[in-house]
């Protein structure tokens, strides 16, 4: 028995070009790739240089929009997962991976807060849904430990990962209520509200904290438009709907508001309109 890690790849290829590409970085990796189309099962050997157990390596293959996704998992004792996982990505290349909004988020920031690590950068790639995009990235400390902050399009998160080990909190967007931002000397303070308790993450570069804050705020504004217009849409609709129209007038007649005869006058007329 073994430790099971799953991520989700999105690729920017089809699913069959995606198929072919991990069957070709596995086949390089002497993985030994086998299985139907868009279900690939490989193996890792123990590698001793590696300092790494064998590995069984599933890949599930399906079609999302103009790209795929790939399901992959990985289950072997130890905590080398993410390295077996990050030989398998440089095999199959970075052009093939999706960008997901990371390259244009590190763009919005100064010259100096781009102090990430190039590792820490490919490594968001295991940490993310199929369906979320990145909107902003920065660095802080979070518990007494320095990595990488992260909102995307569904949550916001802390990860810090270090050798043998990885720390990941994370919030839902619909759980958070508000973000404070504290400016101090040292750098900015990120005070996370949501579901009644509080969790701070320091140490920020300045403007940082402010970035989260205007992204997050952008998202809100963004969702609660979209649910405006589909409430708008959908009270349209059922005004639309002849039947449904019906009905309530029905209600009403039942109610003695409007008399039988009204009832049926209006009834006429909607019917006309199927």
């Amino acid at each position: 028995m073994g430790i099971n890690r799953l991520v989700e790849w999105k690729l920017n290829c089809s699913a069959d070009q995606a198929d072919a590409r991990l069957r070709r970085a596995m086949s390089d990796l002497g993985m030994e790739p086998q299985g139907p189309p868009g279900m690939i099962q490989g193996a890792a050997k123990r590698s001793l240089i590696k300092n790494r157990w064998a590995a069984k390596v599933e890949a599930d293959v399906t079609p999302a929009g103009d790209g795929s996704v790939v399901a992959c998992q990985v289950v072997m004792l130890g905590t080398k997962h993410y390295a077996v996982l990050a030989d398998l990505a440089e095999a199959m290349g970075d052009d093939v991976f999706d960008d997901r909004g990371v390259a244009a988020a590190i763009e919005r920031l100064g010259k100096t807060s781009r102090l990430f690590g190039h590792r820490e950068i490919r490594h968001l790639r295991n940490l993310l849904h199929a369906t979320e995009n990145v909107v902003a990235v920065g660095q802080g400390k979070y518990e007494g430990k320095q990595g990488l902050v992260v909102l995307t399009t569904i949550r916001l998160f802390f990860f810090e990962k270090s050798i043998g080990s990885e720390t990941v909190e994370e919030f839902s967007l619909p759980s958070i209520s508000s973000l404070t931002v504290n400016k101090k000397p040292t750098g900015e303070q990120l005070t996370i509200h949501a579901s009644g308790n509080t969790a701070e993450i320091s140490h920020m570069m300045h403007g940082e904290a402010d970035a989260f804050a205007r992204a997050f705020y952008n998202l809100k504004d963004g969702e609660a438009q979209d649910a405006a217009r589909s409430a708008a849409h959908t009270s349209k609709a059922a005004f639309d709907d002849p039947i449904q129209q019906i009905e309530r007038l029905a209600g009403l007649r039942d109610k003695g508001v409007i008399s039988p005869e009204e009832f049926e006058a209006k009834k006429t007329e909607l019917m006309g309109r199927l």
